[in-house]
């Protein structure tokens, strides 16, 4: 039967009844495009070679401009354009658009989910060549005469560097450059960005527990904690040791931005820095060492001494870090090339952890169980005849809480969650047994501490 397409418009309206034209422009092969289930937006490439995020209106003209009709095909109740969306929507969708770190620009699969990734890292290419400037630099910072810290940086930075470029998730420590203000360090953690793919974030709020939320981490390759951002609160401390412990070991990761739905199962390429004043204030940002934080850190001080080059106007210190730049294609190349020494190396970490040994004994006499011990013994052994203590972590606690006690609002402070006590003389047991050991009984735990 023929039907007069005019009059049936004409009789439902044109608007609800739109027919292709006999012959038409070839459709061109639209660009590839992804539909972002969290933001019900659409990703495709620009002429950049990144990627740019559009509404439905913007892809809607996009498609239009390729060839793909927004008109309805007689007999048809939706148009190609339509089409075209549902299937972007229904074989193309992604649980997470955006940079990701440890990842080239492209669409993978994390975790069973396709995930869209819309920028690369800036890797740099080894070129064999000397590197002086950024040698000197080194030398000057951790050449100490007791102990030559450089092969654990370079452990630490060859293990991260060719992971990297491997596309390997490779745990790693947390370094940590400790030192005088104005030595370099910082100038060092600068260097490590561009040596990470150029990008870096900070994660200090999120890894002390201070937001619930870490999306623009998962941007970046380095990220970099400076003391002048954090905390001594112990509370804080903890935290932070803790999350060191989940971003150094676990591969997977749950992404949380503001306002949207949190993504689980990423597995981003993650280094963390730390640069921090050796004074005891500062390092008191630090989380106490334990034995599952231990080898977690690699703990680098940092002297300071003369720069390189003269860094006294804007112009020597732009040239620099110019030349600074210019060497680090030739410490790549170094990197590669060299050899962990065997008694430097981890099977886990590609290089042991290493503590220097002034920034333990100044961290340890930071730490709360060192200060639960300056209590005792100025609230048991006031007198060098006071002889030994014995008894429970309970009967301490009453006797330095009590009003009676000198050290009451300390210790009240200080062991403020209820098996502290217990804990901390644990942790003086391993440290100095020779003063608290204890003696544990089938119906008790008792602790043997001995005057100073």
């Amino acid at each position: 039967m023929n039907l007069d397409l005019d009059l049936l418009a004409e009789a439902i309206g044109t608007d609800e009844l739109q027919s292709e034209p006999l012959t038409s422009a070839p459709i061109t092969e639209a660009p590839p495009i992804y539909f972002d289930s969290t933001r019900s937006a659409y990703w495709t490439p620009n002429e950049r070679g990144g990627w740019i995020l559009m509404n439905e209106t913007q892809i809607k003209r996009l498609l239009r401009s390729r060839g793909i009709s927004p008109r309805k095909t007689l007999g048809s109740e939706v148009s190609p354009l339509d089409l075209r969306l549902i299937d972007i929507q229904q074989r193309r969708d992604v649980v997470y658009a955006g940079p990701l770190a440890g990842y080239q620009a492209g669409c993978f699969e994390i975790s069973d989910r396709r995930v869209l990734v819309t920028e690369s890292a800036k890797l740099i290419k080894p070129i064999a060549g000397n590197w002086h400037t950024l040698g000197a630099l080194i030398d000057g910072l951790f050449l100490d005469g007791d102990c030559d810290q450089r092969p654990y940086l370079f452990g630490w930075l060859k293990t991260a560097v060719e992971a990297l470029a491997a596309g390997i998730r490779r745990p790693g420590q947390v370094l940590a450059l400790c030192g005088p203000h104005d030595c370099g360090k910082s100038l060092l953690q600068n260097q490590i960005t561009t040596l990470l793919g150029g990008r870096s974030a900070k994660p200090y709020q999120f890894m002390a527990g201070q937001t619930p939320f870490n999306a623009d981490l998962f941007e970046a390759e380095h990220l970099m904690i400076e003391d002048d951002q954090s905390s001594t609160d112990i509370r804080a401390r903890r935290n932070f040791g803790s999350s060191i412990k989940s971003f150094c070991v676990n591969e997977t990761h749950r992404l949380h931005d503001k306002g949207r739905r949190a993504v689980n199962g990423l597995t981003p390429f993650w280094r963390v820095t730390i640069t921090v004043n050796d004074e005891p204030e500062n390092l008191m940002v630090l989380p106490p060492l334990d034995d599952s934080l231990e080898d977690k850190l690699v703990l680098l001080k940092a002297f300071k001494r003369p720069m390189p080059v003269p860094t006294d106007s804007n112009e020597e210190r732009r040239q620099f870090w110019q030349a600074l730049q210019s060497d680090l294609p030739a410490f790549v190349h170094f990197l590669t090339t060299w050899t962990i020494p065997e008694p430097l190396r981890s099977s886990r970490f590609g290089v042991r952890h290493y503590h220097h040994p002034e920034l333990v004994q100044a961290i340890d006499s930071l730490a709360p169980e060192q200060k639960l011990l300056m209590l005792i013994d100025g609230e048991l052994f006031q007198t060098p005849a006071a002889g030994t203590w014995n008894g429970t972590a309970g009967e301490l606690e009453t006797i330095l809480t009590s009003t009676d006690s000198r050290c009451s609002f300390e210790a009240r402070k200080l062991l403020s969650w209820p098996t502290a006590c217990g804990v901390y003389l644990g942790r003086l047991a391993k440290k100095i047994p020779d003063r608290v050991r204890q003696d544990r009984h089938e119906d008790s735990r008792k602790w043997i501490i001995t005057t100073p």
